[in-house]
């Protein structure tokens, strides 16, 4: 088919939809007036409701209004006061370096403060026996 003759069909098509469109907007158009006397809301109307994730709007204003988290400050730093626990206690699992994070008023939890000290060799990861997960010692 001649490039011309396929440009042509596809103008006819477009135009075509055109026309379909413009009848059925108007149908459209119709229908909801006719719902509107009945005291019907259509389904186009903002009744249904909404699926999948929220805007980022509705996502933001989620948590409590007005309040931001500040950032905390501290005698100690957070790996000074985590090897410190580790030295007093002798060999805590993180469960409990997380309970004295969150004892003295730190966000969030340790691990990525563990991770980096064991990576660094301030502190060593001790697995245990029959039991799940490991338990930290002082370098």
């Amino acid at each position: 088919m001649p490039r011309m003759k396929i440009a042509d069909h596809l103008n006819h098509l477009i135009s075509k939809l055109r026309a379909e469109y413009t009848e059925l907007t108007g149908r459209l158009g119709e229908l909801e007036e006719t719902f509107s006397k009945l005291g019907i809301t259509s389904a186009g109307g903002k009744t249904a409701a909404r699926r999948g994730r929220p805007p980022k709007a509705a996502k933001a204003s989620a948590g409590k209004p007005g309040r931001r988290r500040k950032r905390g400050t501290f005698s100690k730093s957070g790996e000074e006061s985590v090897v410190d626990f580790v030295k007093k206690h002798g060999k805590p699992n993180a469960a409990e370096v997380n309970k004295h994070w969150s004892g003295e008023g730190r966000g969030g939890k340790a691990d990525n403060a563990l991770g980096r000290m064991v990576k660094a060799g301030k502190l060593k990861r001790v697995k245990v026996k029959g039991e799940r997960g490991a338990r930290y010692v002082a370098a």
